[in-house]
């Protein structure tokens, strides 16, 4: 991925894709460290929450994607609202 500095006054800006915003959680106004060295620059947000880690994103994404089908049918009944077996024989619905 490359991205062009442009020029900002006397400094220059680097615009961040979004997707890499979103991925890093950063949002307008988020400062970030610059860590000049030999290997290249670092920057690192200072704002980013504390519980964030790239790690438990990692995990949270495997669950999310090895219990795609139960979620999706817990999220089908909640959808559906509060039935009883009353409010479902109202219908003609079986429980």
């Amino acid at each position: 991925m490359k991205e062009a500095l442009q020029p900002s006054g006397d400094s220059v800006s680097l615009t961040i894709p979004r997707e890499v915003a979103e991925r890093y959680h950063l949002a307008q106004g988020v400062e970030m460290e610059i860590f000049p060295g030999d290997d290249g620059i670092l920057l690192r947000p200072l704002d980013v929450p504390p519980w964030f880690s790239f790690e438990w994103e990692r995990a949270l994404d495997g669950v999310l994607e090895q219990y795609k089908v139960a979620l999706d049918m817990i999220r089908e009944v909640s959808d559906m609202g509060e039935q009883t077996p009353e409010t479902l024989a109202d219908t003609g619905s079986d429980a």
